[in-house]
């Protein structure tokens, strides 16, 4: 699998933050990319932190001071 994009969805009260997978095995079907939750993803934290380091200006998760 691997991240192709991150977002802020604010349609709600709050914002959550958003990322684009694509996911392996899925090629050429409707579940190919799919937009997952962040708290979703803590299983993947080196996979958020490389997609990261690539697209440092993206939106990503906010970090204690």
């Amino acid at each position: 699998s691997e991240i192709l994009d991150s977002k802020i969805d604010n349609r709600r009260r709050s914002c959550k933050l958003l990322y684009l997978i694509r996911w392996s095995g899925y090629e050429g079907t409707d579940e190919e990319n799919s937009w997952v939750l962040a708290t979703e993803l803590e299983n993947a934290a080196d996979a958020v932190s490389d997609f990261h380091d690539k697209y440092p200006l993206k939106p990503g998760p906010l970090h204690s001071l």
